[in-house]
């Protein structure tokens, strides 16, 4: 008779072992940043989730980044710099995550778009970046042409109220409600978006 410890010990083994071939995969598929790019992105995952190391992830994020220009790796390295994780947060790391963001938008990265979008409208606390409501609007303007539904949903408030630099505009407004409703109909649904 098998007994149930004795399952869930060798499944914890098995477990192991296919953690172990995939940390393998990882690293010698990226190559030192030669390799594949989405093997280098997964590593720096690999780094920060299972690790912990988040400087080494930060690292492997940048090098994909800049390398291979792999959106998603510049997406992390923008949110590491942001959060500071594994550094004193500077005046300088929020810039460093703006413009990991930036890179990756340029990458056609919607989500990045939307992230510097913020950034501007709500800059982090303590950094010497600058709200610039016109600056957002061209970033989720971006974002929203790549069907992004927040960066919509934002670009109808920005409208609906006005902000600094951005006059109130009703037919603008209608626009991205509308498109913003599209885009959730077309998900099924998106969560944390309320009305316009």
């Amino acid at each position: 008779m098998v007994k149930s410890s004795d399952r869930s010990a060798a499944e914890v083994k098995r477990v192991n072992q296919q953690l172990e071939e995939r940390h393998y995969e990882f690293r010698s598929n990226c190559n030192d940043g030669a390799g594949d790019a989405s093997a280098c992105h997964s590593w720096g995952e690999w780094l920060a989730v299972v690790d912990k190391n988040y400087k080494d992830a930060a690292a492997m994020y940048e090098l994909n980044c800049s390398k291979n220009n792999y959106p998603a790796s510049c997406f992390n390295l923008g949110r590491l710099k942001r959060a500071s994780i594994w550094q004193k947060r500077s005046l300088s790391t929020a810039f460093e995550g703006l413009a990991a963001f930036k890179e990756a938008c340029e990458y056609d990265d919607a989500n990045s778009c939307n992230r510097v979008a913020s950034m501007y409208l709500s800059p982090p606390a303590g950094s010497a970046i600058k709200r610039d409501a016109p600056q957002a609007k061209t970033f989720l303007e971006k974002a929203c042409d790549a069907n992004f539904a927040p960066a919509c949903h934002n670009l109808a408030v920005m409208y609906k109220k006005g902000d600094a630099g951005i006059p109130k505009d009703e037919t603008k407004y209608e626009e991205y409600r509308q498109k913003t409703e599209d885009l959730i109909a077309q998900a099924g649904g998106m969560s944390s978006i309320k009305s316009a």
